[in-house]
């Protein structure tokens, strides 16, 4: 069961539950937001107009099988935004195996544990053991979401997103949205934080923030 006010605690709660590391979690949760705003009825912009449809009509009409070319219409969806046929044709799969809607949301999030439990060992591995948001978002772009566009630009961009959901819940107290850090978090942090203090004189008097 999902916990949370908003899709945005759900899913962080869900992911770093899984995860067990904040690095990771917050790196996926960025991309989840690059690809659907974390919407999990979200339809592909572009096939809104090529099909007449919006997120709510689509979701609603795959459920009830009125749209039967959910698999090969080759249109973005969900959380992931999940495109290729195969990997649309086991979202379906699942979602009907659990007796949900094709847009729900804890479903989603469960096949989205699935998927990279069973088809990105690697991604997951990389995940659990990251050391920073950066390295775990480039992984998730390369090896998972695999846009066309995988420029340091998109790279910085997404990750930016995830070091946002980082700093907005990995510190946070138990019980409101987040966890607590862990040692190696901590020591990270700190680490960051005293970086930027390099190059820094008392001659000049530059070196008032390190007091």
């Amino acid at each position: 069961m999902l916990t949370g006010n908003n899709n945005e605690e759900r899913i962080w709660n869900h992911l770093i539950g899984w995860i067990q590391n904040s690095y990771g979690a917050a790196a996926l949760m960025g991309h989840l937001f690059a690809e659907s705003g974390l919407n999990p009825k979200n339809l592909q912009n572009s096939f809104e107009k090529k099909l007449g449809l919006t997120d709510e009509a689509y979701t609603a009409a795959v459920d009830s099988g009125s749209y039967g070319n959910f698999v090969r219409d080759s249109a973005g969806y969900g959380l992931v935004q999940w495109t290729y046929w195969s990997r649309k044709e086991n979202l379906l799969a699942f979602a009907r195996a659990a007796g949900k809607s094709i847009g729900d949301l804890e479903m989603q999030l469960d096949f989205l544990c699935k998927e990279l439990s069973t088809g990105y060992k690697s991604v997951l591995a990389a995940l659990k053991t990251a050391t920073s948001v950066r390295a775990a978002s480039d992984v998730v772009l390369l090896k998972y979401e695999c846009p066309t566009n995988q420029s340091e630009a998109v790279k910085e961009k997404r990750a930016g997103y995830g070091q946002a959901y980082y700093e907005k819940y990995a510190a946070s107290e138990p019980g409101k949205g987040g966890k607590t850090m862990t040692e190696a978090e901590v020591r990270q942090k700190a680490l960051s934080f005293m970086q930027r203090w390099v190059g820094l004189k008392r001659s000049d008097r530059s070196h008032a923030p390190i007091i």
